[in-house]
């Protein structure tokens, strides 16, 4: 994983974020799987764990589905 990759995933974090007014959050585990997106305190799961680039695509896909909806 690239450092422009991550650094793209977490822009897309925050683009969320910002459009949620919330404070999601993103943590890693390669061995169980790759990215799974939580809600800060991390007790609850948003989306289970998939591949850098799969979760970027989903970030993308939330915050177009925002624009679109205000």
């Amino acid at each position: 994983m690239s450092r422009k990759t991550k650094k793209e995933l977490f822009m897309m974090l925050d683009r969320v974020n910002q459009s949620l007014d919330t404070k999601l959050d993103l943590n890693n585990a390669p061995h169980f799987g790759g990215w799974q997106l939580t809600n800060e305190e991390g007790n609850h799961i948003i989306k289970h764990r998939i591949p850098i680039r799969e979760m970027i695509s989903f970030l993308d896909g939330m915050t177009k589905a925002l624009e679109m909806k205000g």
